[in-house]
């Protein structure tokens, strides 16, 4: 697949559920460390080919997930942590998370977040199948979980990557903005206080490099904070060679808009390769060690243990 869309580098990433489906708490501890000593490994052999983003127990174990993200940064090199959207009815803004965050703003740490089922999965309707459906949801519902409760505003080091375009959140962000701004659901942010905020946010365009979702996201995103991606293996390989190509297309059309044609100030670069290396520097200086210039662009592919940095 990487060789097909021309994509240099892939950071690795454990997919949902990841492991919350071990009920058992030392057997979700010690495969977390198997999979991450894997994809450690696969780094290893491949410098410039791989990064990976560490995988944890899950969250209803604090403490086992403080120690596996010291072992993940300090034992293996980890570029980043892959968090799911919600752990046992509990989204990524609840205070029994804090701990967590404060740790990995110490550590200034990239976390990707990944949608899994609910809380109420009940509530998905069997024809409507709720990866396809319902993920986008999760995710928006996490990132304003996010926000309301305080972790862009407490832990400002993180940089937070949301899957699939931050899913419906730059469609629904004015809505919320405007109907709850000023409220106490909103903690009393105001309407321009909850919109920068979810700006904040960096966005992968896995699943959603097609034209509608792109570019509302372009016109929702700040500049660099878009970052290719393709949700290997679970998009189907046609649907990821249109997406990789529409993102090539309209790249390089915002590139040769640029006025003195320097690939390091555009935008279309940028997206498919520039913020992914300013986000996963190590990619950047293993490539200069070994003259791989050549990379452009960096993606995010979920191989159930996947993210991408595409070339022309």
């Amino acid at each position: 697949m990487m060789e097909e869309n021309s994509i240099s580098s892939a950071i690795l990433s454990l997919s949902a559920p990841a492991l919350t489906i071990i009920q058992d708490k030392a057997e979700a501890v010690d495969l977390a460390r198997e999979i991450n000593s894997y994809a450690a490994s696969l780094r290893d052999q491949h410098p410039t080919r791989f990064g990976f983003l560490a995988t944890l127990p899950s969250l209803t174990d604090i403490d086992a997930c403080l120690a596996e993200i010291e072992h993940a940064f300090d034992g293996l090199g980890a570029d980043g942590i892959t968090l799911l959207t919600s752990y046992n009815g509990r989204y990524l803004g609840h205070p029994d998370f804090s701990p967590l965050w404060a740790e990995l703003d110490k550590r200034r740490a990239v976390v990707f977040v990944h949608p899994a089922e609910g809380p109420v999965p009940a509530l998905t309707e069997p024809s409507m199948p709720g990866p396809i459906i319902d993920f986008p949801h999760e995710t928006t519902r996490a990132a304003l979980s996010i926000i309301i409760g305080d972790v862009m505003r407490h832990f400002r080091q993180v940089k937070i990557i949301l899957s699939h375009a931050g899913g419906t959140l730059p469609y629904m962000a004015t809505r919320i903005a405007y109907q709850a701004g000023g409220s106490p659901f909103l903690r009393n942010r105001s309407a321009e206080e909850f919109i920068t905020e979810a700006k904040q946010f960096y966005f992968d365009l896995a699943l959603s490099a097609f034209e509608g979702p792109f570019d509302l996201l372009r016109r929702f995103a700040p500049r660099g904070h878009i970052t290719y991606g393709s949700d290997f293996p679970f998009a189907k390989p046609y649907s990821i060679k249109g997406q990789a190509d529409h993102v090539r297309a309209v790249g390089k059309g915002l590139d040769s808009s640029t006025e003195d044609g320097d690939e390091a100030k555009a935008e279309g670069w940028e997206i498919r390769r520039g913020n992914a290396l300013r986000l996963f520097p190590r990619l950047a200086e293993a490539g200069e060690r070994e003259g791989n210039g050549a990379m452009d662009g960096v993606a995010h592919a979920s191989t159930g243990v996947a993210k991408a940095i595409v070339e022309g």
